[in-house]
């Protein structure tokens, strides 16, 4: 029955994925090239697709799903992406080594967790040194989260195994116990109690309460150049986000849609994260608590300002 499982769980969540890859539309040099993470935390991005808002208001929009924060920030500074919908790690990292890129946007605060096989031994994050541990990359926001929660209980990097893999094999890896646990965003983190094959054991808001996670990051040349199309992007973003606060059951069915998931999966995923869009003064500050934590944890070199990681004339709130 579980090696069932673990053929189900590659069929629903690897192989759609495989076809994702293509880049850049030539057909459509016009269009506004966004890149996301495969994850429920791009919601709002979701629903605006489905809803063709973007053609509704005179947009042209292509979308690509992209495993890895850092390739999203690589992507935006080279102008192969316009915009990128990604993790606050990996945009800060890229700011703070002089990548000319600005968060206009905030996408979501929570919405990851640590997950360990059913009827465990590890009951606490205490029990996972000397364990194996997936995490979707080294420059993910998730694998700062456990570095941090591993440290309340003294335990260091040198105590852990941690593997960096593609998200979409960390729960079928889980299954086949080649890994002890796994840290990951949603919905790699809900599928896994519902295919039986994991438990959550604990949820990234109670590793750090109301912690920032994605943000909407755009080349300093895309704002200077497009600054009208972006306002518009934008605003879209905004609306949809309330949207997803206010039709939970339509979202799920819309995220279900683009990720090739489930839609009870969905339904569980959703409600372990809190949408939100504006980069007022509560987001930034937010933000700027995380990065002192990451520079305290040797993940950042430098301190940065709210004006070097934000531009606010958006969203600013």
């Amino acid at each position: 029955m579980k090696a069932y499982r673990i053929i189900i769980l590659f069929l629903v969540i690897v192989l759609p994925i495989w076809g994702a890859w293509e880049f850049i539309d030539q057909q459509n040099p016009d269009a506004i090239k966004v890149g996301y993470l495969p994850c429920d935390h791009s919601a709002a991005l979701f629903v605006a697709k489905n809803n063709q808002t973007y053609e509704k208001n005179g947009l042209k929009v292509k979308t690509t799903q992209i495993s890895t924060g850092s390739n999203i920030v690589d992507a935006v500074a080279s102008g192969d992406l316009d915009i990128g919908y990604v993790g606050i790690t990996p945009t800060l990292q890229g700011i703070s080594k002089g990548i000319p890129i600005k968060v206009v946007g905030a996408v979501n605060l929570v919405g990851s967790g640590i997950v360990v096989e059913p009827n465990s031994s590890i009951t606490s994050p205490a029990d996972l040194k000397n364990k194996t541990i997936a995490t979707p990359g080294v420059s993910s926001i998730q694998q700062v989260l456990l570095m941090y929660e591993l440290q309340k209980y003294n335990i260091t990097s040198a105590d852990v195994d941690i593997i960096s893999m593609n998200v979409y094999n960390i729960p079928s890896t889980l299954a086949a116990h080649k890994v002890d646990a796994y840290i990951s965003y949603e919905p790699f983190v809900s599928i896994a109690p519902y295919m039986d094959i994991g438990e959550v054991l604990i949820y990234s808001n109670d590793i750090i309460e109301g912690h920032p996670c994605c943000v909407i990051i755009t080349s300093e040349k895309f704002i200077n150049e497009h600054p009208d199309e972006l306002q518009k992007f934008l605003e879209i973003h905004q609306n949809s986000t309330e949207y997803v606060r206010t039709h939970p059951n339509e979202t799920a069915e819309m995220v279900t849609q683009e990720l090739t998931t489930n839609y009870n999966v969905e339904t569980m995923s959703l409600q372990h994260i809190i949408f939100v869009s504006s980069v007022d003064k509560e987001f930034q500050d937010n933000v700027l608590r995380f990065m002192a934590l990451e520079n305290n944890m040797g993940y950042l070199k430098k301190n940065l300002t709210s004006d070097e990681i934000f531009d606010t004339s958006f969203l600013g709130g």
